[in-house]
């Protein structure tokens, strides 16, 4: 199922569905340690020398005062210098004193960094990310058909499925999402977070267990623009240790393995970087081509069978510890194989929905054909659809709406290789399907 690309506007009708998060104004209220902010505060000074109190305390996305307190500390300590600001334009400073790290203070900063390499804002408590996400549930705020009719409004096809996508979405629930290639399964579970107009807070990261665990990302998560504040009262501002985004909506096929599903780190970097099904909290997390996974189905499924049926997770730290952490998110499983085949009775009855995905009907692949050719500047003669419904029943390929856009396309390079009128002709079609599909008629991909 295609369309074109989701209206702009969606991000700018989006509001938080939460209280936004309060300012800290006391180590208390930070809910982190203050071993773990001076730690942190040191790497900052160590990877930023000679920062200014207002520098820092953008970095650390924490109050002044909690900074300056860290700081009075850590020169008590002799870990830290104070120098006077190199002066500006017409003699002014910007910020009259700069801080940086002694000697004393790198070698401390050198240990901070063995123990702990994460470098960013202050971490979020785990009690705190608990009670937010689960704020942030999608089933708190009902999902209604014209909800799920204007997300899906340019989807052709969708209208067959909006009856069931729509309490899908409010149940919470898990989704098995079947049907053969091209037939858009993928593409319709990532337009469904369209039908919710909120936002979310995701934190940078959460201090769990002795932990640092990175949770916001730029790949996975997208910001919504916000309007700065004027004001410098702490009831007009949030806590900045928090970041808001759109439901996040993240995808994942046949690569994936189970070290992702683990609070793990990369080989090249030792910053510990939450779970997939961690950061898709509050959103949809999409498991693609399932059954091409390198593990067993079995072990894969079995993996979430605890955290589908009471919402939420057991995560092993690399300290050893375990912590638990919400599962409050869609779940949505992706497949061109026969459930029946790759999971037994017991897993697909836990999976609360199952949808299967059918090829266009002929009248919409048709208009699907004509909006595509018109969005390249293309025209379609008149004899092309003839011989274009000739070849999906000579080689028995459904009308997966997959197709135009992929064979389009292939059209469009043809003329434009030729320097011909730009007009798909039944010829022109026939070489675009010759080298689209294989000699045995079969081939392309889910969109």
């Amino acid at each position: 199922m295609v369309s074109a690309p989701t209206d702009s506007r969606h991000r700018e009708l989006l509001t938080p569905q939460a209280q936004a998060p309060q300012v800290p104004t006391s180590f208390e209220h930070l809910g982190v340690p203050r071993a773990v902010v001076e730690n942190l505060l040191i790497k900052q000074i160590a990877a930023y020398p000679k920062s200014s109190l207002l520098q820092l305390t953008k970095l650390m996305c924490i109050n002044s005062h909690l900074v300056e307190d860290i700081i009075a500390t850590l020169r008590k300590k002799s870990l830290v210098e104070v120098f006077q600001a190199e002066s500006g334009a017409f003699g002014q400073t910007s910020g009259n004193i700069v801080y940086a790290l002694s000697e004393q203070g790198m070698q401390e900063a050198d240990n901070a960094f063995v123990k702990d390499a994460y470098l960013g804002p202050v971490p979020v408590s785990l009690t705190d990310y608990d009670a937010m996400v689960k704020a942030q549930d999608v089933r708190a705020k009902l999902v209604t058909r014209n909800d799920v009719t204007v997300a899906l409004n340019d989807v052709y096809g969708a209208e067959r499925l909006i009856s069931v996508l729509g309490p899908a979405i409010n149940s919470g629930r898990a989704l098995l999402l079947y049907g053969d290639a091209g037939t858009g399964k993928t593409f319709v579970a990532t337009r469904l977070l369209n039908s919710l107009n909120t936002s979310v807070y995701v934190p940078y990261s959460v201090y769990a267990a002795g932990n640092i665990i990175k949770v916001f990302s730029g790949q996975h998560h997208k910001k919504v623009a916000e309007q700065e504040s004027q004001s410098l009262a702490f009831k007009s501002q949030y806590d900045k240790r928090w970041v808001l985004c759109e439901r996040p909506s993240i995808q994942v096929g046949g690569e994936l393995t189970m070290d992702m599903l683990e609070v793990n780190h990369s080989e090249h970097n030792r910053v510990w970087m939450a779970p997939l099904q961690m950061m898709a909290n509050n959103g949809i997390f999409i498991i693609d081509d399932l059954g091409r996974q390198p593990m067993p189905v079995a072990t894969l499924l079995n993996r979430w069978i605890v955290p589908m049926e009471y919402f939420f997770d057991h995560l092993s730290l690399p300290n050893g510890q375990q912590i638990t952490i919400p599962f409050i998110l869609t779940l949505a499983f992706s497949t061109n194989l026969n459930p029946e085949k790759i999971s037994d009775p017991a897993f697909l009855r836990r999976l609360g929905y199952k949808i299967q995905f059918q090829p266009l009907l002929e009248s919409e692949y048709r208009a699907l054909w004509e909006k595509l050719s018109q969005g390249r500047q293309l025209q379609i003669a008149p004899n092309t659809f003839d011989a274009l419904f000739s070849l999906h029943r000579q080689h028995s390929v459904g009308f997966y709406p997959c197709l135009p856009k992929d064979i389009v396309g292939i059209s469009r390079d043809i003329i434009a290789f030729e320097q011909s009128e730009p007009v798909i002709t039944p010829e022109v079609l026939n070489r675009s399907w010759e080298v689209y599909f294989t000699a045995d008629g079969k081939g392309g991909g889910e969109r």
